[in-house]
């Protein structure tokens, strides 16, 4: 652990994204969408993930079958993973959720680089916030 109390080891990016829910799910009445959230190493590689569903085994699978894939360079490995092993009723929603994980990645430092520049922080207030004319 460091000394804010995080065991985050090296940098790392959470991404997150959401999706309807099919009518025939048992949560659906509940919830209406599933979101999915990764944590992503900076070379791409998701270090964790959770998502909304409602059963302990099918929210353990889905992570254990995203944790090492690349949201950089196997996207189109994700959706086939999803397809071929993930046999549940949301696996749609799933994929539509990760689809929206991946615009978020696309918009971020791990793609953008420097043009993805930080908002202002506590730490320098008045970043950002200067006046014109």
């Amino acid at each position: 652990m460091t000394a804010e109390g995080s065991d985050i080891q090296g940098l790392t990016f959470l991404f997150s994204g959401y999706a309807r829910l099919p009518n025939d799910v048992s949560h659906q009445a509940l919830y209406k969408r599933v979101g999915v959230v990764v944590e992503v190493d900076q070379d791409g590689a998701i270090v964790g993930c959770t998502s909304s569903l409602m059963m302990d085994l099918a929210r353990d699978f889905f992570g254990r079958l995203m944790t090492g894939r690349s949201v950089l360079s196997e996207r189109a490995e994700i959706e086939a993973e999803i397809r071929f092993r993930y046999r549940g009723h949301s696996q749609a929603a799933l994929i539509s959720a990760m689809h929206k994980v991946f615009e978020a990645v696309d918009q971020s430092p791990l793609v953008l680089g420097t043009a993805a520049a930080p908002l202002p922080s506590a730490k320098h207030p008045d970043v950002g916030t200067e006046t014109y004319g």
